[in-house]
């Protein structure tokens, strides 16, 4: 409730009980008006407003109050009501009839957020309301024209007419013909304003005398304008004097791009709030419409104005006239022009609020803002780029709210941050602080902390949680914090969050004996190396709605009856433990489980699918890498009441499955790894993610599966026996990023679809099939591929020059093709071009350089050109420009290519299990002999990922994630090129094929251990 009408309607209620609400006594007239009014509503759900029933006293019934007229019967004062509050009570029906209108000494009357038939009102109705001062009809689906003329609603001082479907709704005419109105606001409507160029008088604007106004707040946010342009009439000197007197102006939603900024502070004088959400508006200087006053400065305190782009001039010329701003808030505004200075905003002595996340501020933050005494809440989110430090603190600071989580904030959380003792709201996650987790205990009125994402060590404060009454949140995860976890921790007294999950924290799980168990709670502690039994005590916390223990060293047996307690678990993982999770107790108890919406039983040990789950309504379940074997059970598809949209059963021993799930509700799919043998099943329809990977499928591919996949974002049939063509009905497939049927049987022709029309297809991978013809010569321009693996197939013809078109490709492989063509130089333009194999075709003619691109292949770290026709030498600037082959440093991180496809990464998409990269491999050859490298889409060198080498023998070692720039080219290719040995990197020695290899490295090199020993 707005402001003013809070004052109206406390006034009101005062009045009331001014001669005691129990003595007053409803007239019998307005009485019957109201009872027939109720006869005229229809409730959704259920029938409302119960107390209001015949032969009792109106005055005490919901959403009336009443009045004494200053008359006094047998029975009490005779009251009139004096307001009617039927807001958000689902009403429905028709307001046609006059019978509200009985209620002739209403004040008061809202009847906003119901859904009355689009029914206009009673033309005349609104006459019968003479003291009527508030009334809001906003989102209640009324209709009609806007009642106004002839002198109705005179006496209005607040109006919100806010998402109505009024017939005439101007703007202009509505403030001048309420002149009493001193609020008004209209949010999502259809307004219509005069231009002064329309205006009857816009040739002699001096004869019209100017109308002044008593309004004082104006809102009008995401309304649609026709007529004209708002910034043209809040310049016209006419109608600026209805605003002179503006307190607060919400113009959120609009598009004054050609309207400055400048120009609207200056003109309105007396104004404080100025709401500007999502709006594009200029911040060049101009004259005022309004005479020139000697004061160049505002009065404006609050200035909000999120998601706003500022189109032109510069905002600390604005930021100069705001002297007494005391609320700033840009969250998410773009700057064309300069950024704010922000040493600028120190200089704003009255600034309490300054919020300024997401706005790309970069550089130093300055620390004296830090020390600004009249600063209570400081937000600097977001700015990825944005560097400081935290000061040294003084006492007596009234800060109680900074966040600096996503920026590039760093050094150690000071002992000195304890001198604000007024903190509430603590966020630094995702920064890059380091050093000792900070003590909560020298917050006592702090409610949230937020640390996650940074290098926090040391081990957590052992003691003072109990006296932190206000403390609900703590997110710790994603450091390096250690030690174990104080029990006492779980003592606080308001606690509902608690993520300590990705952290090195170690003992066993204990949970203080005091911990309030009725508290709606999440606890994550996945990621540790915690210990031991999962607490018995755990079972009590009767409040619990998300539970993650996953990837510790938890052990012994969890019954999971332990979760019949929790009546609003949402959602529980245990995955990934040294758990075994066993079902006991009878069908009868089945019924007393929580509907658990995601469940995650990984690596439980598990040898069978829990019963209790067709008793479940689960959307998401993950029991990947069990023992589970068998038939997978037909009931889990979504018969009954388990309906669940995500499946994870990889890594299992199920034998078989039913083969048409087509009417099954689930999206995302995961059977890969296991021993299913047959048809290949029918998946359900609307699939978005289908991984049949990796089983013994040994059937064709019928066209219906390829109607089913239509939805599909991502599809792997992979390492199977099927075979046939694939259907051109894939092509429906619009939104495909990842299509990966390598290793099985198919053949046919390649439909053209997939390279020629495909926005979506990032990762292509048709490896170790028997497809034919050749690839199309006009890829799409706005190809999306990141990975091409077309080897080992019989693709014939010549290397599209088109393949240039697709500029975001990493990984190239042709390799064992029937490929007839020269040397694709042009392929060098790629500018992230890392792996190409060429391989077993038939290439021929001579490799040529002629230097006309600057990046020429400037990101290859994989080059295979072996068992060709090639001839002739090999330039020496062609080798020179292999630039990222020549850095080998064992301190620096080198990836050959990590591959995040969109699909995966989409904000609107968070995976419940598993890794998101797509892991690719590829066959070259290294030092004379076939290695296949494999997951070279994600081999980080820093963090211990490696990739696997797999020689002739299928004997597979483990090969160390630093940097193998590798160029495998022709025996004639390196014998005539040895005379340039003293012009090449050490690292080209290594890695330029068999004949080289033999002269300048020992021929039994073996590939590199994980540890890096060995050659």
């Amino acid at each position: 409730m707005p402001f003013l009408a809070a004052i109206l309607f406390s006034s009101i209620l005062l009045a009331a009980s001014g001669r005691g609400a129990c003595l007053l006594r409803c007239q019998q007239e307005e009485t019957d008006a109201l009872l027939r009014l109720k006869a005229s509503f229809r409730f959704y759900y259920y029938e409302r407003l119960p107390s209001w029933k015949s032969l009792t006293n109106c005055c005490a019934w919901e959403g009336v109050t009443c009045g004494d007229d200053g008359s006094i019967s047998s029975s009490g004062y005779a009251a009139v009501v004096t307001a009617l509050n039927l807001s958000s009570l689902y009403i429905s029906g028709n307001l046609s009839s006059s019978h509200l209108f009985k209620l002739t000494s209403l004040r008061f009357l809202s009847l906003a957020y119901n859904s009355f038939d689009a029914s206009p009102w009673p033309a005349l109705g609104f006459q019968q309301l003479p003291h009527l001062q508030y009334l809001d009809l906003s989102f209640s689906g009324l209709s009609g024209d806007l009642p106004v003329d002839d002198g109705q609603l005179s006496n209005l001082a607040t109006l919100n007419f806010s998402g109505l479907h009024i017939k005439r709704l101007p703007l202009q005419s509505l403030i001048a013909n309420l002149g009493s109105l001193q609020e008004l606001t209209l949010h999502h409507a259809n307004i219509s304003v005069v231009s002064p160029a329309d205006s009857p008088h816009a040739s002699s604007p001096t004869n019209i005398a100017p109308l002044s106004s008593g309004l004082k707040s104006l809102s009008i946010k995401d309304c649609t304008i026709t007529g004209g342009h708002l910034g043209s009439v809040l310049t016209d000197p006419r109608f600026l004097p209805m605003l002179a007197n503006l307190v607060t102006l919400d113009l959120s939603g609009f598009d004054l791009r050609n309207f400055s900024l400048h120009a609207l502070i200056g003109s309105l004088s007396n104004l404080e709030n100025l709401h500007l959400e999502n709006v594009n508006i200029s911040a060049t200087t101009c004259p005022s419409p309004r005479p020139p006053s000697t004061n160049t400065t505002s009065g404006l305190k609050d200035l909000l104005m999120m998601d706003c782009t500022i189109t032109g001039g510069d905002f600390n010329t604005v930021l100069a006239k705001l002297p007494f701003l005391s609320t700033l808030n840009l969250d998410g505004t773009k700057f064309s022009g300069p950024p704010p200075v922000l040493e600028r905003f120190a200089e704003l002595s009255s600034l309490a609020i300054l919020s300024l996340a997401s706005c790309g501020l970069t550089g130093t933050f300055p620390s004296l803002i830090f020390h600004m005494k009249s600063l209570i809440s400081l937000d600097l989110s977001w700015n990825e780029n944005l560097s400081g430090e935290l000061p040294e603190f003084v006492q007596g600071s009234a800060l109680q709210i900074l966040d600096l989580s996503r920026t590039k904030f760093s050094g150690e959380i000071l002992e000195s941050i304890g001198n604000l003792r007024n903190l509430t709201w603590l966020g630094l996650s995702d920064c890059q602080f380091h050093g000792p987790v900070p003590t909560f205990t020298q917050w006592p009125m702090l409610s949230s902390i937020y640390l996650s994402g940074n290098n926090l060590t040391s081990s957590l404060p052992s003691d003072g949680y109990l006296a932190l009454h206000n403390l609900t949140a703590v997110d710790l995860s994603n450091n390096s914090i250690s030690g174990v976890i104080p029990a006492s921790l779980f003592s606080l007294p308001s606690l509902e969050f608690l993520s300590l999950s990705q952290n090195n924290l170690t003992g066993n799980f204990l949970l203080h004996p005091n911990i309030s168990s009725n508290l709606r709670l999440f606890i994550d502690l996945s990621n540790n190396r915690l210990q031991g039994p999962v607490p018995k005590l755990l079972s009590e916390l009767v409040g619990m709605y998300w539970l993650d223990l996953s990837s510790n060293n938890f052990t012994g047996n969890v019954d999971l009856s332990f979760i019949k307690n929790y009546k609003e678990l949402d959602y529980l993982s245990l995955s990934y433990n040294m758990l075994s999770v066993v079902e006991e107790g009878g069908n009868q108890s089945y019924a007393e489980y929580p509907i658990i919406w995601s469940l995650s039983l990984a690596s439980c040990n598990l040898t069978y699918v829990p019963e209790f789950l067709m008793h479940q309504r689960s959307t998401g379940l993950d029991l990947s890498n069990n023992n589970i074997g068998g038939h997978i059970p037909d009931w889990i598809w979504g018969t009954g009441e388990f309906s669940p949209y995500s499946i994870d059963l990889s890594h299992n021993l199920f034998t078989s499955v039913a083969t048409n799930l087509s009417h099954s509700s689930v999206i995302d799919l995961d059977l890969h790894s296991n021993k299913i043998e047959g048809v290949i099943p029918l998946p359900p329809s609307g699939t978005s993610r289908l991984d049949y990977s990796n089983n013994h499928f040994s059937s064709s591919i019928i066209p219906e599966f390829w109607s089913h996949v239509g939805s599909a974002i991502s599809l792997s049939l992979a390492h199977n026996s099927l075979s046939g063509e694939i259907s051109n009905l894939i092509c429906n497939a619009t939104d495909i990023g990842v299509l990966d049927l390598s290793f099985n049987n198919l053949s046919g022709l390649i439909p053209l679809c997939l390279l020629k029309h495909n926005k979506t297809l990032e990762i292509l991978n048709l490896r170790g099939n028997n497809f034919n013809g050749s690839l199309p010569h006009d890829i799409s321009e706005e190809c999306a591929l990141q990975v091409i693996d077309l080897n080992g197939n019989k693709l014939e013809g010549k290397v599209p020059v088109s393949m240039i078109n697709c500029a975001k490709l990493k990984v190239i492989d042709l390799g064992n093709n029937l490929i007839m063509d020269m040397f694709p130089e042009w392929l060098g333009v790629l500018p992230l071009l890392k792996v190409l194999v060429l391989r077993a075709n038939q290439f021929h003619g001579t490799i040529d350089h002629y230097g006309l691109h600057p990046f020429f292949f400037s990101e290859l770290q994989v080059l295979d050109l072996s068992l060709n026709s090639f001839n002739g030498s090999i330039p020496i600037g062609f080798l020179k420009q292999l630039k990222a082959m020549m850095v080998v440093s064992s301190q620096v991180s080198s990836t050959y290519v990590e591959v995040v496809a969109s699909v995966a990464a989409s904000p609107d998409y968070q995976p419940n299990y598993g890794e998101s990269n797509y892991r690719e491999s590829v066959t070259v050859t290294l030092k004379g002999q076939e290695t296949t490298l494999i997951k070279i889409l994600s081999v980080t060198t820093g963090n211990g990922y490696f990739a696997e080498c797999q020689k002739h023998s299928a004997k597979t070692q483990k090969h160390s994630a630093k940097p193998l720039p590798s160029v495998a080219l022709g025996k004639e290719h390196t014998e005539k090129e040895l005379s340039a040995k003293g012009t090449l990197p050490s690292a080209f020695h290594r890695a330029l094929g068999k004949a080289f290899a033999e002269r300048k490295v020992p021929h039994s090199a073996k590939c590199k251990r994980r540890d890096g020993a060995g050659t």
